[in-house]
């Protein structure tokens, strides 16, 4: 079967390009992988209390400022 010339191909055609060196998702994939580990979603109630991260990370020290003034609570014995 015979090559189409590549400058008669309509632009975008995939035998246009060069695939020869071509590696699968290499570094797209680590990338979406960093961009996913920090990508929190909130829900719409939430989202309307906070509206960026700064405030939800000043809640979320608030709230561990204070599971850290509580005293701490023991278990309870368990029965043997």
């Amino acid at each position: 079967m015979k090559k189409a010339e590549i400058s008669k191909l309509p632009e975008g055609h995939l035998d246009r390009y060069d695939w020869s060196r071509a590696t699968r998702g290499s570094r797209a994939a680590s990338q979406a992988s960093r961009a996913s580990r920090l990508l929190r979603i909130l829900d719409e109630d939430l989202e309307a209390r906070f509206p960026d991260s700064r405030s939800v990370n000043e809640a979320l020290r608030a709230l561990l400022a204070i599971e850290a003034a509580l005293p701490k609570r023991k278990g309870r014995p368990r029965a043997a």
